[in-house]
């Protein structure tokens, strides 16, 4: 195959995975540039189209798990931060003392402590999210014209 069909290979592979972060793409990627390599070293059609597909499936099989791994992680940590600043109701008495809290973000219960040592927020309030830690959510009072906390 020539250069330019790998080219080909090469692009598409990268459009799909930046469509959809998956690491499928990526490996294609990779096994598009072994054939590239294969063609140099004057291999035929057959040796240069094994070698990509060998090269690919390996990386599917042994790296493209490691690397979801990381990719699902920052996949969550980008939806944990987007939580931060959201309303929240308490469902669940927050006691710092006592380790206990429960809120509701959009439909979800959390874990919930308040963002100050000593506060103690009742069921019912309505509180801001601080910050995520883990699936613990850090609370602080909703702040409200009449209320200065």
């Amino acid at each position: 195959m020539t250069p330019m069909i790998w080219m080909i290979v090469l692009i598409v592979c990268l459009v799909v995975e930046f469509i959809r972060i998956e690491l499928y793409g990526a490996c294609g990627a990779v096994g598009a540039v072994a054939g590239v390599i294969a063609y140099a070293f004057g291999l035929n059609d057959f040796l240069q189209i094994a070698i990509a597909l060998a090269v690919a499936a390996f990386l599917v099989a042994v790296v493209r798990p490691v690397g979801m791994k990381y990719v699902m992680r920052a996949r969550r940590e980008k939806k944990l931060m987007e939580l931060e600043g959201c309303d929240a109701v308490v469902t669940c008495r927050i006691d710092n003392a006592s380790e206990n809290g429960v809120v509701r973000i959009g439909g979800r219960n959390w874990s919930a402590r308040s963002n100050r040592p000593n506060a103690v927020i009742n069921e019912g309030e309505v509180v801001t999210v601080v910050a995520m830690r883990g699936d613990v959510a850090y609370v602080d009072y909703k702040r409200t014209k009449g209320r200065q906390s």
